[in-house]
C-alpha cells in the first residue's frame, strides 16, 4: 500500500464508516465514486478492498491514540489514567462505531487486516498493558494477565460502543461514556 496525499486520505476517512460497517464492504469502485476520485486513483494507492480497509482503521487507531495521549496526564495515578483512556476511547468510537466493528471483522484475518490490528496493538493496546502492569506494580490494579485484561477492556467498550450505535442509542453520549469507564476500571480495581 502506497500512502494516499492528505486530502485524499482525509476524504476517505470522512466515508470511512460507510465503509466499515457495509457487509460487505463496498467495492474500490464504489468507494472512487464516494470521495470524488477516479478508480485507477485509488487501485494506485490501494491494492485491493482489504489494502483500503487496513489503511482506514491504521488511521483510526493512530488517531484514537492520539485522542488517548490528549486525556491522559502523566502525573496522574493508574486509576485517573485508566479512566481517561477508556473515557478517551469510547468518546472516540462512539463518533467512529465503523471503526469498532471493522476491528471486530479484522480478527482473525490475515495479510493487511494483520497489520491493521498489529498497529492497533502499537498504539491503543501496548499502551493500556503497560498502564495496567503499572497499576498491578502499585498496588491500585488487581490483574492477573495484563494482556488478558487489556483485551477484556478493549473488546468491551467495541462492543459497548457498537451496541449503543447498532440499537441507535447515541454512543457519544456523556453519560454513557463516563458510566462505560467506571464499570470497567470497577473491574481491575484492587479492592
Amino acid at each position: 500500500m502506497k500512502t494516499p496525499p492528505p486530502d485524499l486520505a482525509l476524504r476517505l476517512l470522512k466515508v470511512s464508516e460507510h465503509i466499515l460497517r457495509t457487509d460487505p464492504p463496498p467495492r474500490l469502485e464504489d468507494v472512487a465514486q464516494l470521495v470524488d476520485a477516479s478508480r485507477a486513483t485509488l487501485y494506485y494507492y490501494f491494492s485491493g478492498r482489504e489494502d483500503l480497509l487496513a489503511f482506514l482503521l491504521t488511521a483510526h487507531a493512530k488517531h484514537g491514540a492520539q485522542a488517548v495521549r490528549a486525556a491522559m496526564k502523566a502525573g496522574d495515578p493508574p486509576e485517573q489514567r485508566l479512566r481517561a483512556m477508556v473515557g478517551a476511547l469510547a468518546e472516540y468510537l462512539g463518533h467512529h462505531p465503523g471503526t469498532c466493528a471493522g476491528l471486530l471483522s479484522a480478527l482473525g484475518a490475515s495479510g493487511r487486516m494483520s497489520e491493521a490490528l498489529a498497529a492497533n496493538d502499537t498504539w491503543i493496546a501496548g499502551p493500556l498493558r503497560d498502564l495496567l502492569a503499572e497499576g498491578r506494580t502499585s498496588g491500585a490494579f488487581t490483574v492477573d494477565d495484563t494482556a488478558d485484561a487489556a483485551n477484556a477492556l478493549l473488546g468491551g467498550i467495541l462492543l459497548a460502543v457498537l451496541g449503543r450505535s447498532t440499537a441507535e442509542t447515541d454512543p457519544t453520549d456523556p453519560a454513557f461514556r463516563d458510566q462505560l469507564a467506571e464499570q470497567m476500571i470497577r473491574g481491575v480495581l484492587a479492592r
